[in-house]
């Protein structure tokens, strides 16, 4: 049904500029900007903690003797329901044990989070592998290209077209050339 994926086809698509190149256990992935996928969250469920995030967490320490793994266990809320997500993460940098991770707790958040909201369609342009297909890169940065700021030329261009030669004075400072110009814009038919 299509008002299923109603929220994923709305998150589906990130934006390159919140991307990086990243290598993780040996794989070349795509990275996310993290604040950029809280922000995005925030846009479509409201305020981090009052309307979805983590609740019920415990980190398990369990496996770092055997395996320097600690485990991230909560629940992930939203608007529309909640459901149950389990994440690792190492607690050590080096194999030898003996560099601590003081990072490790915000890392496996981090990584949990994106994990969670992948489940709801964020970002699934990476995780369906789209950011390898180089065309899809330059198609997905066209969509997002932020558009050029106008100089006051064009400004007063576009303005013309949608107001009257009064209208436009009252707004800018008009030279008889755009005055003229304003004028053949009218006898072209373009407003």
């Amino acid at each position: 049904m299509k008002e299923n994926l109603e929220l994923w086809n709305r998150v589906e698509k990130t934006n390159p500029k919140y991307t990086k190149p990243a290598k993780v256990g040996g794989m070349n992935i795509t990275a996310i900007a993290p604040q950029y996928q809280i922000m995005m969250v925030t846009e479509q469920f409201g305020v981090y903690g009052k309307t979805w995030g983590f609740k019920n967490i415990t980190l398990d320490y369990s496996l770092v003797e055997k395996y320097d793994m600690v485990v991230f266990k909560g629940t992930f809320f939203f608007p529309d329901g909640q459901f149950e997500i389990i994440n690792s993460s190492k607690l050590f940098i080096n194999n030898a044990k003996t560099m601590l991770d003081d990072n490790f707790a915000k890392k496996i958040e981090t990584d949990t989070l994106t994990k969670a909201i992948s489940k709801l369609g964020f970002n699934a342009d990476i995780f369906l592998g789209k950011f390898d297909d180089v065309r899809y890169i330059e198609s997905i940065r066209e969509q997002f290209k932020e558009p050029k700021p106008l100089n006051a030329a064009d400004a007063i261009e576009q303005a013309a077209k949608k107001t009257t030669l009064d209208e436009l004075k009252k707004l800018f400072i008009v030279t008889k050339e755009q005055e003229s110009k304003y004028l053949k814009l009218i006898e072209n038919g373009s407003k």
